[in-house]
């Protein structure tokens, strides 16, 4: 027998809650935007090259004369080459670690602006179903491969733009430098390709920004839940409301006939006569006042008459003493001051027909 999932082609109008939000967050699902990250860092990268590329270009430049000249002179030397090459490498890296931190730490900065504090290793955990064919061509021509395309495109298109008119208007200026020195040339389109760099930088950084917002609507339209879900999550965090009916009247069931095991020890049954009947107990030696051991209206007053009749004990008839104690005293109490008279006139009729009784 084949089963569908009815929540599947259910309509998903609801804002996600706070429970499918944190459930979702501990999984590693978020709104974020991995261009955001990059373009920052992308960004900062250009910014520091700005500050420290006088450094990082004097180690380069040293590492290729080392390598163009005094090369070839150890070029049959086993020893001094390499000694040459890796001190001049070293330079390189050195000059190379700030705009690295930097990249790095920019980065960091920007994830926990976007997310927040978050550690998950769920995506450490091996998941078999990522590499499902049926998945892959699903997500192959769904919704979100298409964003991811139009996103790349997009970012070619800019990118191509930035770089086009960067180029074509400095055409002039390459071409008045063919006569001067060529390090000025070098200097030239060193300064003028940071700028280009710095040109893609900032149009990286303005399509990240907006596929960030973008990012974030997309995430709150996948969370999104549909009525039926909110209901059997509310069941889920307060309890299915027909179980918890279960339980109440199971709980009900059991306390009444608790009550009902205490009537034939009681002294006295006060009632309405039909409606209210009280069961009261008192023991001089044990107890400071007279206490209401069981209770009820109705059939539950019809109840306790008859197993009072069953039992021998005693019914009296007090309509507004009967209403007192069902509405003041639950079971188990002990009566209040004010009621002391009324019950105990009752409790010593009581004791002298039982002496007459006897």
């Amino acid at each position: 027998m084949i089963r569908f999932d009815l929540q599947l082609f259910a309509e998903k109008t609801e804002r996600a809650t706070a429970k499918r939000l944190s459930d979702a967050r501990r999984e590693g699902r978020m709104a974020k935007s991995p261009d955001l990250t990059m373009a920052f860092s992308f960004l900062g990268v250009i910014v520091a090259l700005g500050m420290f590329g006088q450094q990082l270009y004097i180690s380069l430049a040293k590492l290729m004369t080392d390598l163009f000249s005094e090369g070839l002179v150890f070029a049959n030397d086993h020893v001094g080459l390499p000694g040459i090459f890796y001190s001049d490498m070293q330079n390189l890296l050195s000059a190379m670690l700030p705009l690295l931190l930097v990249g790095m730490v920019v980065g960091v900065m920007v994830s926990f602006l976007q997310v927040g504090p978050s550690f998950v290793l769920t995506g450490l955990y091996p998941n078999f179903s990522k590499i499902n064919p049926l998945s892959g061509i699903k997500q192959l021509f769904g919704l979100q491969a298409i964003s991811q395309l139009v996103k790349s495109t997009l970012k070619l298109i800019f990118i191509a733009v930035a770089v086009y008119f960067a180029l074509a208007g400095s055409s002039g200026q390459f071409a008045s430098l063919m006569d001067t020195d060529p390090i000025y040339i070098i200097q030239a389109f060193a300064s003028r390709a940071f700028s280009i760099v710095l040109d893609v930088a900032g149009m990286y950084v303005a399509l990240s920004i907006f596929d960030f917002f973008f990012q974030r609507f997309q995430f709150g339209r996948n969370m999104r839940m549909s009525k039926e879900e909110v209901k059997d999550e509310m069941k889920q965090q307060e309890g299915n409301p027909q179980v918890k009916g279960k339980l109440r009247e199971r709980g009900r069931a059991i306390a009444f006939r608790r009550m009902m095991q205490k009537v034939p020890t009681a002294d006295v049954i006060i009632t309405n006569p039909t409606h209210f009947a009280v069961a009261l107990k008192y023991d001089a030696l044990s107890m400071h006042a007279p206490q209401v051991v069981a209770k009820g209206v109705d059939q539950i007053a019809l109840r306790i008459r008859e197993m009072a009749k069953e039992n021998d004990v005693p019914i009296v008839e007090n309509r507004p003493l009967a209403r007192s104690l069902y509405q003041t005293v639950e079971i188990d109490g002990y009566i209040p001051g004010e009621l002391f008279q009324a019950v105990a006139e009752v409790l010593a009729y009581v004791y002298r027909l039982k002496k007459r009784t006897v």
